[in-house]
């Protein structure tokens, strides 16, 4: 079969040696080697570097092993959606911001699968709404949690499930941080922010003008790097509520109170109009129980 050459092809370029490979794939090495000159007269390339030392892959070669393992990878999702589909499994695949997706819908998730053992989750964190709602209308997603209004009402329907609160937090262990300070006293203290476009600066920056002139010291990739450099003293961060509730119960982080300023997201869930068939029941339980897990 197809999946054989991949098989074969890819086991001898990982491991530099036919002699290995044959051991491994379980095939005697002449017959191994006879498989790999026929991919190469198929080709018309030449594949591998032959030497005493081994074998490694020519540039024809990287190129084959590019696309041979996007097939492999292929053939294999290919083959877990074909028994899945003969098992009744049926997959519902969520795209979310990182606060929902990294926070609140775990748990939600072993939940549905509690009610749902027949079905496969999978979870995107994406950092832009907008994004979402792409992977929502080219059906690359089935449902999304979203911190944005949705732009394609015709296709897709939206519904706020809860307002998210995003707080200003310090340290509460190193240093001794005041407990309220005005906007113009923000500029003074060192922020720490998300490297990437993402919806907790778009949201601060709705609120406070000119924010991304403040004095940000820091711009990570993640909330859990955000948030363990504030509890090192390491500067200020706006940070939703539902991410944080952990290092404030235990007094590891403090609220800072803004005078005359609350900061509040939307968190919407997004699905298509014409929602993915067999998957209503489930979509109908996320709708109905996700904001228990909030």
């Amino acid at each position: 079969m197809l999946n054989e050459i991949y098989e074969f092809f890819l086991k001898v370029s990982e491991m530099g040696s036919i002699s290995k490979a044959a051991d491994k794939l379980y095939i005697s090495q002449p017959a191994l080697s006879q498989q790999l000159k026929n991919l190469e007269k198929e080709l018309d390339a030449s594949l591998f570097i032959r030497s005493n030392k081994g074998i490694e892959l020519t540039g024809e070669g990287k190129i084959v092993y590019k696309y041979f393992s996007m097939s492999e990878k292929l053939l294999q999702e290919m083959k877990k959606e074909i028994r899945d589909k003969k098992n009744n499994v049926k997959k519902i695949r969520i795209s979310a911001v990182p606060t929902m997706c990294n926070y609140s819908l775990p748990c939600m998730i072993y939940h549905l699968k509690q009610h749902y053992p027949n079905t496969s989750v999978e979870l995107y964190s994406r950092s832009d709404s907008f994004k979402i709602e792409e992977e929502l209308v080219s059906e690359r997603c089935d449902i999304g949690f979203v911190a944005e209004d949705i732009k394609n009402d015709l296709v897709l329907t939206s519904k706020k499930i809860f307002e998210e609160e995003i707080l200003l937090v310090a340290s509460n262990i190193s240093i001794n941080y005041p407990d309220f300070i005005t906007e113009r006293e923000l500029s003074r203290y060192d922020l720490i922010n998300m490297a990437t476009e993402n919806e907790i600066t778009r949201t601060v920056s709705r609120y406070i003008n000119d924010f991304e002139s403040y004095k940000i010291t820091y711009n990570l990739e993640s909330i859990d790097a955000i948030k363990s450099c504030v509890v090192n003293g390491y500067g200020l961060a706006f940070l939703p509520y539902s991410t944080i509730k952990k290092e404030l119960y235990n007094k590891e982080m403090k609220i800072i109170n803004i005078d005359n300023l609350s900061i509040v997201q939307n968190i919407s869930l997004v699905k298509r109009v014409s929602e993915t068939d067999g998957l209503k029941k489930i979509i109908s339980y996320i709708e109905k129980h996700v904001s228990k897990f909030i």
